[in-house]
């Protein structure tokens, strides 16, 4: 994030009330990117990332409304990459870690998306839904809540196939770079990153833009040493300035909030020699007295001059201690103390979190895991914001606090317990509070993660070791390549084989493939799929048996899971959302007919469409049901990443590797799906239906009706430019239902329903 007031380049959503200072003070330097040839570019990739989805080409202004993620960043990121390729250099990335503590009111509601989000895209819907689509269009673009860990598996699937380095920072991503530059071995040699980073002592110049898609790529850089030069301020000085204008992790001091706030702060700074002098001053004022502002200087400042970071021996510690006492450039204002130990505060833990163990770090470092889990744990809560439909049924705030969250089997709770069992016993009484947008601010309630069905449930993972060669064996026999829901279901089918997984491995789990499969197993333990005997539920049963039937090409296993968890959880249906008829659903019919068509487009959605910027019809009735396979998935995707966590932690496999990324990329559930492809089926049976005078095709051989199809794909094709294939897409859509109306696949809850849908629907296939 931007230092406030002193940096308006900057693409970051934050405020900016001083009218570029960088920029109309020609303290930004631009030179040919060729200048960085030969060298390592440490790249903050938060910044680099916000600068991507906020700005053309790869923003994707329709996100909100369709869901999913931003197909066009891979392109993006892909060509950036070759741009530095070309240059030869070397880019490094670093993300960040678990947030710092925030201790104050306004810095907890800072967690939860501001309600005018909501308000936009409401109206967002009303003006798209009376035609004013371009208007619709600027509304949706700023509220799709998109954030950096929603993009991270993206990422690094790209970074491990072109080999690009990468680290997640324990905290903040400016501080490992700052260490990783100044290490002895010199990692790095220069950063791109947020102005924020400027205020650490010693750093003197950071990049702030890089034009990598221009025929002759520039970056654009500031040096501190000009600025403290131009305000005429220490480099202490400068740090003080930099807290008091607010940044992601310090308010703006109130007695200087205004359009002069940066000549202002200077000035007072100047007056009283420092921060700390100007703030205690005006401690007594009531803005300043109501937020507890020194309190909050004073941390601000902790958290900047003795941020921990990853050391290359793999211990989290304190920044200073890592490095050594940075030059002074020549620079007249440097402050030249450098921290020792003893000057480290000795509750920086109520700064950043409690300490978690090193080992828990690295395995974040290293990609095995995201950090959502792990903030749960430290910051002792879990914030729920609503989703991009905004979460106006009764039904889905059902189902993402009691089913998701609260449930005592439910992913979340179980995932605290996993987590919980093999830490230290600080941890394993710690209270983890559900903060829902809907129940705000009533008090929220502890989640009942640490309940005996909980704890039970995740002590059951201790009876899956299963070793090399019997999984080796199941490849062969299943004549697979790859470890998925599919080779351990079938290794699973029988009593017979089932008794075969009950074997340990002697020395514990070593190759990746081991390692995978046992979490594989362990997730359907957890998840109820398989049984304490390693034999298959009833709903195992029915996906083997769905699996069975499919195409391995189809691609089917991850949507084939999320339909039969929806459908356990109960929203897997044709039934109106709260009795409301959200617009782009059904056109035609009966009520009946409508909820048959209900039901195929909301199975459908449940199908991943890769497609170039939307440019088709939006459903915000596909988007309502999309928000519950969103949330699923990612919970289910979290526990999957701290099953792997909790085997390491458990000794259950060799700890010492360097494969953890590729652990985590071989796992279910890497992408989120959009609503694409339920509006692909939409208009597929709204076309055909129009065509055939406004009435349901009842005979597949009646007059008419193979041309009448044509023409319905055909209209398929213009209506979606950015799909490859629109048609073979509706084909695979329908094969997908096959493969879920498939004798024993569907669950005896949604038989009549899906009986009464495929007779309505088999007519009028392709």
């Amino acid at each position: 994030m931007p230092i406030k007031h002193l940096d308006t380049s900057s693409t970051s959503h934050v405020a900016t009330l001083f009218p570029g200072y960088l920029s109309e003070r020609k303290h930004l330097q631009t030179h040919p990117l060729s200048v960085l040839s030969d060298s390592r570019l440490g790249i903050d990739a938060s910044h680099y990332l916000a600068t991507l989805i906020e700005n053309p080409p790869s923003r994707e202004p329709l996100l909100a409304a369709t869901g999913g993620l931003p197909l066009a960043l891979t392109t993006r990121i892909e060509s950036d990459l070759r741009a530095l390729e070309k240059l030869r250099i070397k880019p490094v990335f670093v993300f960040n870690g678990l947030l710092p503590s925030r201790r104050t009111k306004q810095q907890q509601q800072q967690q939860f998306e501001p309600p005018e989000a909501c308000k936009d895209r409401r109206e967002a819907w009303a003006k798209y839904e009376a035609g004013q689509e371009d208007a619709a269009t600027k509304l949706f673009e700023a509220r799709s809540n998109l954030h950096t860990w929603d993009l991270w598996k993206i990422v690094l699937r790209i970074f491990k196939h072109r080999n690009v380095e990468f680290i997640v920072a324990p905290y903040v991503a400016w501080a490992q770079l700052i260490y990783l530059q100044r290490h002895s071995k010199s990692y790095i040699h220069a950063i791109y990153g947020p102005t924020e980073t400027l205020l650490y002592p010693g750093v003197d110049k950071v990049i702030t833009s890089v034009d990598l898609v221009s025929p002759n790529p520039m970056f654009s850089f500031v040096q501190k040493r000009s600025i403290l030069n131009d305000l005429g301020v220490s480099e202490e000085q400068f740090l003080d300035v930099g807290i008091l204008l607010g940044s992601e992790h310090s308010p703006p001091f109130p007695a200087t909030v205004h359009e002069q706030a940066l000549k202002a702060t200077v000035d007072m700074v100047k007056y009283y020699k420092s921060g700390y002098a100007a703030v205690s001053a005006m401690a007594d004022q009531p803005h300043v007295k109501a937020m507890q502002y020194p309190e909050l200087y004073a941390r601000a400042r902790s958290m900047i001059k003795y941020s921990l970071i990853l050391s290359s021996e793999g211990l989290v510690t304190p920044l200073p201690l890592a490095i050594s006492n940075p030059p002074s450039h020549g620079n007249p204002n440097h402050h030249n103390h450098h921290p020792t130990a003893a000057d480290i505060p000795s509750d920086l833990h109520e700064i950043f979190t409690h300490r978690l163990p090193d080992e828990v770090y690295f395995y974040l470092s290293r990609g095995l895991m995201g950090p959502h889990p792990l903030v749960w744990l430290t910051t002792g809560q879990i914030i729920e914001n609503p989703p991009l439909d905004n979460g106006e049924t009764t039904e889905y705030r059902r189902f993402v606090k009691e089913v998701i969250t609260d449930g005592q089997t439910g992913p979340r709770a179980t995932t605290l317990a996993l987590m919980m069992s093999v830490l230290n016993p600080f941890w394993q009484s710690r209270k983890i509070m559900g903060h829902f947008w809907f129940e705000h601010p009533a008090p929220p309630k502890p989640i009942a993660h640490n309940s005996p069905q909980t704890t039970q449930l995740a002590e059951r993972v201790s009876g899956w070791n299963v070793p090399y060669a019997i999984i080796e064996e199941e490849l062969r026999r299943q004549n697979s390549s790859t470890i998925d829901f599919s080779l351990c279901l079938g290794a699973t089918v029988s009593e017979k084989l089932a008794a075969r997984t009950k074997i340990k491995a002697p020395q514990g789990l070593d190759k990746k493939d081991e390692i995978v499969a046992n979490v594989i197993w362990r997730f359907l333990e957890l998840r109820g799929f398989l049984l304490n005997t390693h034999m298959h539920s009833p709903l195992a049963r029915a996906m083997h048996t769905a699996l069975r039937n499919a195409r391995l090409t189809d691609k089917f296993q991850d949507p084939l899971y999320l339909f039969l968890e929806l459908v356990r959880a109960g929203v897997m249906h044709g039934h109106l959302w709260s009795g409301r008829a959200f617009s782009g659903g059904p056109s035609f019919g009966t009520d009946d007919e409508k909820s048959c068509m209900l039901l195929v487009m909301r199975v459908l959605s449940i199908l991943p469409l890769n497609f170039k910027p939307w440019s088709a019809p939006l459903s915000r009735e596909l988007l309502v049901f999309n928000s519950f396979v969103r949330s699923l998935t990612r919970a289910l995707r979290t526990l999957l990443e701290v099953t792997s966590l909790n085997m390491l932690l458990r000794h259950d496999a060799r700890r010492a590797r360097d494969d953890l990324l590729d652990i985590n990329l071989s796992l279910p559930f890497q992408t989120e799906v959009n609503t694409g492809f339920g509006v692909l089926a939409k208009v597929y049976l709204d076309a055909l239906t129009h065509i055939n005078g406004r009435q349901r095709v009842r005979d597949p051989n009646a007059e008419g009706v193979r041309e009448a199809k044509q023409m319905a794909l055909d209209i398929c094709e213009e209506t979606f430019p950015g799909v490859k294939n629109p048609k073979m897409e509706v084909e695979r859509g329908f094969r997908f239902w096959d493969v879920l109306h498939s004798e024993g696949a569907v669950l005896r809850e949604l038989i009549d329903q899906f009986e009464a849908a495929e007779a309505w629907l088999a007519p009028m296939r392709p």
